[in-house]
């Protein structure tokens, strides 16, 4: 039951469908539903990745290595010593 729950909301959330017109459809039709909305997800996340990666890869090449040329300082921080109370 609580599985069929689920059922209902992805159909009437995502796919627009109410349950009273769900009720009607056969078992093999919602499963073969549910099986390409599944499919579609994973595509969809898949090619999403893809252009995170892309986007990362490139955000990377753009940027400069060498700071156009200059050394990039080093310094020490102090060390100071805390008040006592």
């Amino acid at each position: 039951m609580n599985n069929w729950n689920k059922i209902e909301f992805i159909f009437a959330h995502k796919l627009h469908i109410s349950p009273i017109h769900l009720q009607q459809l056969e078992y093999y039709r919602i499963h073969y539903i549910l099986k390409e909305y599944e499919e579609f997800v994973d595509k969809e996340n898949k090619e999403y990745e893809k252009q995170q990666r892309e986007a990362e890869k490139q955000s990377k090449s753009q940027m400069p290595t060498n700071f156009g040329g200059f050394k990039v300082p080093k310094f020490d921080v102090p060390k100071f010593d805390l008040p006592k109370y």
